[in-house]
């Protein structure tokens, strides 16, 4: 709808204030409506090797994820921020590290701190959706937010609920713009068909009698332990063929709900003016991976549709990029301003089919659960060629303790693997004790085994990459920075329950 100056002039003259203030409106109102609506699809602690697009081998494992990559843009060098839910789904929505937002750990940001993603966006004239995941979103403000699908305290991994809950959203939106965050938590522990998923059921049913859904659904394996592809960090042991099944398992449910969401969308017709987005907040909840600073633990699977702007079949490898790029990315596909303070920048040109400089480096950040919980900071920065990890707390003596990616089979195995064999034994002491610095040449060493800090043929690398994360920790005000330049340990109040 164009409104020309002249007419404007004349209608005011004739009519005065209030004609013109109804035509400014509705100029206002078509604006709004010609936006396009945006689904953030996220998955719950899944490895970027987990997806066929990016090199995964079993056949058929995620078919909508390869179709979605297929029809946009998939990033190969996409990190996220923080490798641990809250605080990495919070930084999304306010394009601020945990430490600039104030969400070091399970910990909300406080309301109205500072902007965010949907209620910018509320503000702008779209319907704002939540779903699913509600402690991790609960502090900023949405149209419509679904605490947990199926009942008080359960969060749903059935993909015909997804599919339900969003056609719901959708309807209420009545024809304006819509934002919905639809988070399934597969592949997240517990495991399809694992002992862990059965008493997790269990402890629902007791916390939850009322509960509306009374198990998960039920999987078939999705292969066999013999024919499983492995993480690549991970050791071949029986037991972590067998939990690993058990993932991939989730992975493949993952993948079905997001089929059922991509049809959803062709079904009303809305594909062609949605902007689609799809990423795991981090790595899978085994060990060196969630709850980590090494490149592999950061690296997630990003993909991005966007019919008529994003050039379907397009693969970046060349931009490092975060997950801190994307609020302020869709601010900018739908020309709303990006607020002043964002430790993301927007990849906008980039999808656009575009270069931009100053994507060599990622950062990535951990500090704690809560406080006195899980208290293991790290940061780590990443290239294409480096990775460096700096451990504050590590000691010598100290241990990581309790740690989910420690639960369930696969750790376990390799303790016990550990009894026997000495270079599993010197692995697991590896991930127990760490080292304080810790260098990775990521040609020769992807998942990050091989430390070279200590080694004098590295040194001139090491200065390198702990300049560039003392560049940015000075940059973001990190309050390690301290205790990285005087080679002191954590603050004590964080040890404090």
């Amino acid at each position: 709808m164009k409104i020309k100056m002249n007419s404007i002039k004349s209608v005011y003259k004739i009519f005065g204030v209030s004609a013109l203030c109804i035509l400014m409106n509705a100029s206002a109102a078509v604006a709004v409506l010609s936006k396009p609506n945006i689904i953030l699809f996220t998955v719950d602690d899944m490895d970027i090797t987990s997806v066929n697009a990016y090199g995964n081998p079993l056949p058929n494992l995620t078919p909508n994820m390869d179709r979605l990559a297929s029809q946009g843009m998939r990033f190969e060098r996409a990190y996220v921020n923080s490798p641990i839910c809250m605080p990495c789904r919070q930084s999304m929505m306010t394009g601020l590290q945990p430490h600039s937002n104030g969400s070091f750990g399970f910990i909300e940001v406080a309301q109205g701190a500072y902007p965010s993603l949907p209620g910018l966006l509320h503000d702008a004239g779209y319907y704002t959706v939540s779903i699913s995941k509600g402690r991790d979103y609960k502090a900023f403000p949405w149209d419509e937010f679904i605490n947990g699908l199926g009942g008080a305290g359960w969060y749903s991994r059935k993909p015909e609920a997804f599919y339900q809950q969003v056609k719901k959203s959708i309807a209420k939106a009545d024809g304006k713009p819509f934002f919905i965050g639809v988070n399934t938590s597969d592949p997240h522990r517990p495991f399809a068909g694992s002992e862990q998923e059965k008493e997790y059921v269990e402890n629902i049913r007791k916390k939850w009698p009322d509960a509306d859904v009374p198990e998960f659904p039920l999987m078939e394996p999705i292969c066999s332990e013999a024919d499983v592809p492995l993480l690549p960090y991970l050791p071949d042991l029986p037991e972590i063929r067998k939990e690993t099944v058990q993932y991939l398992t989730c992975v493949k449910r993952a993948d079905d709900t997001l089929g059922r969401i991509m049809e959803l969308l062709d079904e009303e017709g809305l594909t062609d003016n949605t902007i689609f987005i799809f990423v795991s907040d981090h790595a899978a909840a085994m060990p060196t991976a969630k709850q980590n600073c090494y490149a592999h633990s950061s690296i997630t699977p990003l993909m991005v549709r966007w019919p008529g702007k994003v050039k379907p079949g397009t693969v970046d490898s060349d931009h490092m990029v975060s997950t801190l790029d994307l609020m302020p990315t869709l601010l900018e596909a739908v020309n709303l301003p990006i607020p002043v303070k964002q430790d993301g920048r927007s990849m906008l040109s980039i999808l656009q089919g575009g270069t931009q400089d100053g994507r060599d480096a990622v950062f990535t950040t951990y500090n704690y659960i809560a406080p006195g919980q899980q208290v293991f900071p790290m940061r780590g920065v990443h290239t294409k060629e480096w990775s460096y990890v700096f451990n504050p707390w590590s000691d010598g003596a100290k241990k990581r303790r309790s740690t989910e990616n420690q639960s369930g089979l696969s750790f376990a195995a390799m303790q016990q693997a550990a009894l026997t064999d000495p270079e599993m034994q010197e692995r697991v002491d590896t991930i127990l004790l760490r080292h304080r610095d810790e260098l990775f040449d990521l040609r020769k060493d992807p998942n990050s085994f091989d430390n070279l800090s200590d080694n004098p043929e590295f040194a001139t690398q090491l200065r390198q990459m702990k300049r560039l994360i003392s560049d940015e920790m000075k940059r973001s005000v990190d309050p390690l920075i301290s205790a990285f330049e005087n080679h002191t340990s954590y603050p004590d109040a964080w040890d404090q329950r």
